[in-house]
């Protein structure tokens, strides 16, 4: 862990003090695209690894297919922990639990949102419906203000048309009470979710749209104002399908910009998974795109669906690699924003 570094406190307060610094008194760090040498093979043989989250003392969380998640041990070893429905997404809460969202809709299972204990397996069902309707496509959880739970659900249908017109997607919390309830909707296709180190931005991958939209926290503590970050990310034509995509060529898929994961580092640098274009790319606060990996004939990423930063000093790049069942690990330039689960314990 940090036997030799900054206590965990300390740790707390310079990573918030950096992160998420639009425009701060730090020059930018240069990121420059990284060839594929640089992504070496941290794990192989996985069961569908839609989610990763890097754990404090160097253990990885993953979803399975087999279970609800995978623990890899910093030894190689590897356990597979409780049972879901459907795993997808997933984030660490500060008590070092797992919470997984369940994307259903494919399967027809239920979508609902739960807590899985790493220690035990033992799960528990946070949030089963919104509004009296029964979730099916909850698809990324993460820890916001207050230690509340929110979590991306991106339609009620269609889940083979990725360019969906209808704007289904919306955005829910769990509150400390276990109350589930409405944030916003009105999203195409929300999925990746992550929060400024402050709370006061909250960031959706909006996959069917090809952007990212950025809400602000408001005084009563509610998100709202949304607007999109950044540029418009590649291609993202309406209505297009999982079987117009699997037809295209090489060189079409290339152009497609259809986000995923979302991950901040210390600078307020947002890092995108793009599956289907088999890229990872950053958007700066100064509103540049930058393309840090570009593997379109997927060599090694295979729709690299999430990505987390972990390691010691919270620069290894972690990404989840769903259709070769893999997780791969590069170094970054910059240190990614500590989680909720990496800061002081509540």
């Amino acid at each position: 862990m940090f036997a030799d570094g900054p206590t965990r406190r300390q740790f707390s307060v310079q990573a918030l003090a950096l992160a998420g610094c639009a425009g701060g008194r730090r020059p930018a760090t240069p990121i420059a695209p990284a060839p594929l040498e640089d992504l070496t093979l941290a794990a192989g043989g996985l069961q569908r690894p839609e989610g990763v989250a890097a754990l404090r003392d160097g253990r990885l969380v993953l979803s399975s297919s087999e279970a609800a998640c995978t623990i890899l041990n910093t030894d190689s070893s590897r356990r597979s922990v409780g049972r879901a429905p459907a795993a997808n997404g997933l984030a660490i809460d500060r008590r070092g639990g797992a919470i997984i969202a369940n994307y259903g809709l494919v399967t027809g299972v239920p979508g609902t949102l739960q807590r899985v204990d790493l220690q035990t397996g033992d799960g528990a069902t946070l949030a089963e419906a919104i509004n009296g309707r029964p979730l099916v496509a909850s698809n990324m959880p993460a820890l916001g203000p207050d230690n509340e739970i929110y979590c991306t659900h991106s339609h009620w249908r269609d889940p083979f048309n990725i360019g969906n017109v209808e704007a289904q997607g919306f955005v829910y919390k769990v509150a400390a009470n276990g109350s589930a309830s409405l944030v916003c909707d009105g999203i195409r296709g929300a999925n990746g979710l992550c929060f400024s180190a402050d709370f006061r931005h909250m960031f959706v991958a909006r996959t069917a749209a090809g952007d990212v939209l950025r809400l602000t926290r408001a005084a009563d503590g509610r998100y709202g104002r949304g607007e999109r970050y950044g540029p418009q990310l590649g291609l993202a034509p309406d209505n297009l399908t999982v079987s117009d995509i699997r037809a295209m060529s090489i060189a079409e898929r290339a152009g497609l910009g259809h986000p995923d994961g979302l991950a901040l580092d210390r600078e307020g640098n947002l890092w995108v998974t793009l599956p289907f274009a088999g890229k990872i790319v950053v958007l700066t606060p100064a509103g540049e795109k930058i393309v840090v990996v570009s593997d379109v004939e997927g060599r090694k990423l295979q729709s690299p669906t999430n990505l987390a930063f972990g390691g010691p000093d919270l620069r290894d790049l972690y990404i989840a690699s769903l259709h070769n069942n893999s997780l791969w690990k590069m170094r970054a330039p910059i240190a990614g924003l500590p989680l909720p689960h990496w800061r002081d314990r509540a």
